[in-house]
């Protein structure tokens, strides 16, 4: 019964890893998107650029097989599958969204990584809290070329 109940949380943890990692990756390409052809920001899409390779580079380096990361994955069977999408009034309010996605899944990522691979928590907070500053300036910098 141990056994089968390690065997659950493991599944648990990896879909978790993987879920998330996904989440982080695809919230920071919209944000690189946006910036990029709506607010044409260079400097701050190549800060994206670096954040979202960063944090690819991080996922890789966890102890984890890839495979069983795919295998772990039950999409079709996932209980949020179904949650409605809000809407959605601007590329800033996209832009707005799409940063929170990313900080929240690498929360994730670093509570996992407290269970899975300890040495990696950090690494994975440092890039959280990069991910803060970055919103920081980005929104910052939405909001000063909404007043010129």
């Amino acid at each position: 019964m141990a056994a089968l109940r390690r065997f659950a949380t493991r599944r648990s943890t990896l879909r978790l890893i993987d879920a998330n990692a996904n989440r982080a990756l695809e919230g920071l390409r919209v944000c690189e998107e946006i910036v990029r052809f709506h607010l044409e920001a260079a400097p701050l899409f190549r800060r994206l650029r670096r954040l979202r390779h960063a944090i690819a580079a991080a996922i890789r380096e966890l102890p984890i097989d890839r495979e069983d990361l795919l295998r772990a994955r039950e999409s079709r069977f996932d209980v949020g599958r179904q949650a409605r999408a809000s809407r959605v009034a601007s590329l800033e309010q996209t832009l707005v969204i799409n940063l929170q996605r990313t900080k929240e899944a690498l929360r994730v990522l670093e509570e996992c990584a407290r269970v899975t691979a300890p040495r990696h928590t950090s690494q994975l907070q440092r890039l959280r809290f990069t991910t803060y500053e970055i919103e920081r300036d980005l929104l910052l910098s939405v909001a000063t070329l909404r007043h010129s």
